[in-house]
């Protein structure tokens, strides 16, 4: 009976699997210490990960500990500190509780107890809105001004500003002031046609600007008026100063023109003198030349054969002497006299 049971269980089971069985009991045996590894392993990836960041090309990091602020990583080419170094002296980057890093890439950190923030080192533009504003001589100009601007100091713009648009707000507070105030001190010529002059003003504001910025970790890098739009009580008095302008430029090259002109036409004419005196001379050098020789042949001839010069000579008067329906009144004791008489008999 027990038999008949023991058959029929044994004919009711699965087939053994014996690779399966030995894993189980591989498991049994070295599980617990698998798990141990896998975890410390992947404590040891956490703790890696909360022990180091990086620091992009573009970016600039703070590092503060329990709320206070312990490093400042900035880029290699900040040189704000150096160059604000008498606004700074009093600010807690540069106390020496704040140590200054720089250069981008891999850093380290106390893992879960130091906080890292990045902050942008790219460029922003400040757009203001548009705002009217009158020259010395009362002249109103609606402007709209931009500035380029950055976070250099990521410490002091976390603790004094905090956000971008703080940041916006205390820019549009200090740039439109000084801008108004330097418009104000520059004639409406100045400021509509003479760039030297606006942008001197202009470089003259963006040091004030940055003396207050500074402090609040951003420099401003350029500003500038991006649009001027003309009153209309201003427009044809504008245009017609512009117009005056333009005139008295266009006199001036012209004026300009016309001296290098006289100047030319005086140096053509001073060397066509030149040239025709030099032709001059040389033209009298050679006729002088020329009669030399041929007096010099006349008084070879003469002096080989002197009754046939004579003779030559007084046919070259005659014939000089004579001409169509001429008289002749000659002497007889002139040597003509004897040579027209032949003719005659």
């Amino acid at each position: 009976m027990q038999f008949n049971q023991f058959q029929q269980n044994m004919n009711n089971q699965q087939p053994i699997n014996i690779n399966e069985i030995k894993t189980q009991q591989f498991i049994k045996k070295h599980g617990a210490r698998t798990v141990v590894i896998a975890i410390i392993a992947i404590l040891a990836l956490i703790l890696l990960s909360e022990s180091i960041f990086i620091v992009g090309e573009a970016e600039q990091a703070m590092v503060s500990r329990f709320g206070v602020i312990k490093r400042l990583i900035t880029n290699s080419d900040n040189d704000f500190h150096q160059r604000y170094a008498d606004q700074l002296k009093d600010e807690i980057t540069s106390s020496g509780d704040v140590k200054l890093q720089v250069g981008s890439g891999l850093h380290l950190k106390v893992p879960f107890i130091d906080k890292v923030e990045k902050y942008s080192s790219r460029l922003y533009t400040y757009i203001s809105d548009s705002e009217k504003v009158n020259t010395l001589e009362k002249k109103q100009y609606y402007i709209t001004t931009y500035a380029q601007w950055s976070i250099t100091d990521p410490a002091l713009f976390s603790l004094k500003l905090g956000s971008m648009n703080a940041a916006e707000n205390q820019l549009d507070n200090i740039i439109h002031p000084v801008i108004v105030q330097l418009i104000n001190r520059m004639l409406a010529d100045n400021f509509i046609s003479n760039k030297d002059a606006l942008n001197t003003a202009l470089q003259e504001g963006l040091n004030t600007i940055n003396q207050d910025m500074c402090v609040r970790g951003i420099e401003v890098k350029d500003i500038q008026i991006h649009r001027t739009i003309l009153p209309a009580g201003n427009i044809e008095t504008t245009y017609a100063r512009m117009q005056a302008d333009r005139a008295k430029e266009a006199q001036q090259l012209r004026s300009e023109g016309d001296e290098e002109y006289n100047k030319v036409v005086s140096a053509a004419d001073r060397e066509a003198r030149q040239i025709e005196a030099a032709a001059v001379s040389d033209a009298g050098a050679i006729r002088g030349e020329a009669e030399a020789m041929a007096a010099e042949i006349y008084a070879n001839a003469y002096s080989t054969d002197a009754d046939f010069y004579a003779y030559w000579r007084s046919l070259q008067a005659l014939e000089a002497a004579l001409g169509k329906n001429a008289t002749l009144v000659l002497d007889q004791t002139n040597p003509l006299f004897a040579d027209l008489m032949q003719f005659v008999k």
